[in-house]
C-alpha cells in the first residue's frame, strides 16, 4: 500500500500537472471505483489538491471536489499514460480541458474516487478521524500516545487514527533505527526510546519524499515513474541478509498480522 511519502509524492505532481485545468469528461470503466454523480464535477476547475493521512482531496472552484484514496495497489496517472488508455485495470479516466488525461488504474479494486459536496468539509472531517503526521507530533505527544497502550509499539505507529500515514515499510526501517523491538508494548516504552522513535520516523520518511517513495510492489508516481526507496530499505524484506549496524542475519516475525523485519542482537 501506498504510504505517506508516495502519495505525498503523487498529489505534487498531480498539483503541478491538473491546476487551474476544468474536467470536462468522466468514464468509469469500473462501478466499485467511482463514488457519487459525475454530473456534480464535470465542468469544474481544479484548484488546490492536499493530502490528509493517505487520502487525497482535489478541490475546486466550487464547495464540489473528489476525494481519492489509492488503498493496495491504485495509480493515478497523469503523464506517460499511453499504457493506461486501454489497460485492463483502468478503472477511472478523467479528462481535462487541455486534453491531459487522469487514469485511476487499480487491480485490487479497493480504492476509488468519491464526489464530495463540501470537499473542505471532508478534508476537515477525515482530519480529525486520523492522526497527525509525524512531523507535526511533538516528542511529549509522542511518548504520551506510546504510553496509553499496552499493544506492540509497531501496531501503534501503524494505526492511523493515532498517527497519519505511516505503513509497514517505514514503520519496520524506523523501528531498526532507534534500535526498537516492534513486539515492545507501547506502555513500557521510555522518555528516550519514543524521542529516537519519532526521530527515526521522521527520518525514514523523509528520504522516502527524496527518493520518490518505494516501488518494492505496484507503486509507480503520477508520472509513471518508480521511486526509489527500495533502493534503501534498511530492515524491509531483508530477511536473512547481515545488520547494516552488527551483521546479525535479519529475521521476519509476525506483528499484528503483518510481517516484520527485525535484528534481534540491536532491537531490544
Amino acid at each position: 500500500m501506498p504510504e505517506l511519502p508516495e502519495v505525498e509524492t503523487i498529489r505534487g505532481q498531480l498539483q503541478i500537472t491538473l491546476l487551474g485545468k476544468k474536467i470536462i469528461k468522466i468514464e468509469v470503466r469500473r462501478d466499485k471505483s467511482w463514488r457519487g454523480d459525475i454530473n456534480q464535477i464535470i465542468g469544474r476547475e481544479i484548484t488546490k489538491i492536499n493530502r490528509v493521512g493517505k487520502y487525497l482531496f482535489f478541490h475546486t472552484d466550487t464547495e464540489v471536489g473528489l476525494i481519492g484514496h489509492l488503498k493496495m495497489t491504485g495509480r493515478m496517472i497523469v503523464e506517460n499514460g499511453e499504457f493506461y488508455e486501454t489497460a485492463k485495470h483502468t478503472r477511472v479516466v478523467i479528462t481535462f480541458d487541455n486534453d491531459k488525461k487522469m487514469y485511476f488504474w487499480d487491480v485490487r479494486v479497493f480504492g476509488y474516487l468519491e464526489v464530495t459536496d463540501d470537499s473542505k468539509l471532508a478534508q476537515e472531517r477525515q482530519a480529525k478521524r486520523l492522526g497527525k503526521d509525524p512531523w507535526e507530533i511533538t516528542t511529549v505527544e509522542f511518548e504520551k500516545l506510546c504510553n496509553k497502550y499496552k499493544r506492540p509499539v509497531k501496531n501503534i505507529i501503524l494505526d492511523q487514527a493515532l498517527i497519519a500515514g505511516v505503513g509497514n515499510i517505514y514503520a519496520n526501517d524506523a523501528l531498526w533505527k532507534a534500535k526498537i523491538d516492534p513486539r515492545k508494548p507501547g506502555n513500557e516504552m521510555t522518555k528516550k526510546q519514543c524521542s529516537a522513535l519519532l526521530l527515526s520516523l521522521q527520518q525514514v520518511m523523509e528520504r522516502g519524499l527524496v527518493t520518490g517513495g518505494a516501488s518494492d510492489n505496484s507503486y509507480v508516481n503520477a508520472y509513471n515513474q518508480k521511486g526509489k526507496y527500495q533502493d534503501e530499505f534498511l530492515v524491509y524484506k531483508k530477511i536473512k541478509q547481515p545488520c547494516l549496524r552488527c551483521g546479525n542475519a535479519l529475521k521476519r516475525i509476525v506483528v499484528g498480522g503483518r510481517g516484520s523485519f527485525i535484528c534481534e542482537k540491536c532491537q531490544k
